[in-house]
């Protein structure tokens, strides 16, 4: 059973949401407010799996509510329900699971839920265990490492930070010691930026030591030179996974799936390290072709159902994507989805007009028109 919070601030609205809610089967209310500032203050007592949340409410609205609510607990789900389609856009920006439109129907219910519950469970697969913990270090949507108790590290300085992302990056390459003292402080005296590096290496040293964390960091006269086995990091894990399998099949399927849930946002949560653009695009990269496989590998074996919410996911971060865009389009269309085919259209060509000026496809435009 899901524990669901509501906050709508329309009473009538608010009702039928506690209706529609406490019908379906694998829902329950744990709480229901027209006040943001009242959910905001019981949200820990009350402990909900997921939220919904009205976009538009006086004092505090839903994305700033969303935003202060997955602060408190990130694995909460939020769902936003709104009359208006383009706060979708904003509703990626706090990584929620969906949104429903008013007036929700229990279809539309239906569909989130569906999304919700498999999030549970996918969620519930990567909870650290006796044999197997998450990664020690996150990097895709935000930028965090955590000792061998569990505790988020604190870095020395930002720089000791910035070594230790240049070389989960480039793991296993060797550096020189001047291109490494000039990328992190090119506006430094060359004898000073490399007596920075030696210090900012003894401190890295040091602090993964005390963490626990085992890694190989070797100095030759050519340079460093650093190595880490690939389950440190989820980027390492998705990126290894890529470079195994080309092709998603029933063996490594559930893999598959771990390995998604691990792309979260841009490479070190999209810190503009100067070096780091070319690392951060291989990363997106290897998200669209991991969502890319897996997608088409649930739409092979007949699972429509899936492949949307992995598209759905995966548009998430990458809304502008015209591949992804049009595969989940192409999917609706498929399955007679006519309100979902035009409510995404819509919202994609909103959102392509105002970012790039730009115009759908004539294919998926054709299908539109099809489809009124």
């Amino acid at each position: 059973m899901l524990r669901v919070m509501i906050v709508e601030d329309e009473r009538p609205i608010l009702e039928l949401m506690k209706i529609l809610v406490g019908r379906h089967p694998l829902l329950e209310v744990a709480g229901a407010f027209t006040s943001p500032l009242e959910a905001l203050a019981r949200f820990e007592e009350l402990k909900p799996d997921a939220a919904f949340l009205d976009v538009e409410m006086p004092k505090m609205g839903g994305i700033e509510l969303a935003a202060k609510l997955k602060n408190v607990r990130e694995e909460l789900q939020v769902v936003f329900t709104t009359a208006y389609p383009g706060y979708a856009v904003d509703a990626f920006r706090v990584n929620a699971v969906d949104y429903l439109l008013k007036p929700v129907t229990p279809e539309e219910l239906e569909r989130v839920v569906a999304r919700i519950a498999k999030n549970r469970e996918l969620h519930a697969a990567l909870r650290p265990s006796s044999a197997s913990g998450e990664p020690a270090v996150r990097c895709l949507g935000t930028f965090e490492t955590r000792g061998t108790n569990g505790s988020l590290m604190s870095w020395p300085t930002r720089k000791t930070e910035e070594l230790f992302a240049y070389f989960l990056a480039y793991s296993g390459r060797l550096t020189g010691k001047w291109r490494l003292a000039d990328l992190l402080w090119p506006d430094t005296e060359e004898d000073r930026a490399l007596h920075n590096l030696h210090n900012t290496i003894y401190r890295l040293k040091k602090a993964l030591k005390e963490a626990g964390i085992e890694v190989e960091l070797t100095h030759t006269n050519e340079g460093y030179q650093f190595r880490a086995p690939a389950d440190l990091s989820d980027w390492g894990q998705v990126r290894d996974f890529l470079a195994r399998y080309p092709k998603i099949h029933e063996s490594n399927a559930e893999e598959a799936e771990r390995r998604l849930r691990y792309c979260r946002g841009p490479l070190f949560g999209g810190k503009d390290y100067p070096w780091s653009a070319g690392t951060a695009t291989e990363a997106a990269a290897g998200h669209a072709s991991l969502a890319k496989m897996l997608a088409a590998w649930h739409r092979e074996r007949g699972e429509s159902a899936a492949a949307k919410g992995i598209l759905r996911a995966y548009l998430e971060h990458s809304p502008l994507d015209e591949e992804m865009n049009a595969e989940l389009l192409r999917l609706y269309a498929a399955t007679g989805e006519t309100g979902p085919y035009l409510r995404h259209y819509g919202s994609y060509e909103r959102l392509l007009a105002e970012e790039l000026g730009a115009r759908p496809p004539e294919e998926l435009r054709e299908l539109a028109e099809r489809m009124r």
